[in-house]
């Protein structure tokens, strides 16, 4: 087993982790409600974008990366880019809303490592996919 395997295997670990979070967070709509009983003042944007598409494609890298395949490299730039993006989006909001507390903060903070790291990993990698 090559060096860098292991690497993947530690980031796709994490998206694993990262997508089931992302699921299970969403539909407790991040402790405000159940998604499939919501109170009327939440907005449900993020929690279905959550479990639709943030929450698979997170698994769906991690399983790539962990097998280090092609098709692992190419979503794991476009789960990076959905990090990115809604980390962006969240904290802009946070700001607005003078809501920069640690359990809005760390999370997305550390989408963002995660999605640099494995942007600038990757790539350096990127001969290593099979």
């Amino acid at each position: 087993m090559k060096n860098t395997s292991s690497v993947f295997k530690v980031l796709g670990g994490i998206f694993i982790l990262f997508g089931f979070l992302a699921i299970a967070g969403s539909v407790m709509l991040w402790g405000q409600g159940f998604y499939f009983n919501f109170p009327k003042n939440i907005d449900l944007a993020i929690p279905t974008a959550d479990i639709f598409v943030n929450g698979p494609a997170s698994i769906l890298t991690g399983i790539g990366l962990w097998r280090v395949r092609k098709w692992g490299y190419s979503l794991a730039w476009f789960t990076a880019g959905v990090y990115l993006y809604a980390s962006v989006e969240i904290f802009v909001w946070a700001f607005q809303e003078a809501n920069l507390t640690p359990e809005i903060v760390v999370p997305q903070a550390m989408a963002v490592v995660v999605a640099l790291v494995v942007l600038f990993v990757s790539w350096n990698k990127r001969d290593e996919f099979v």
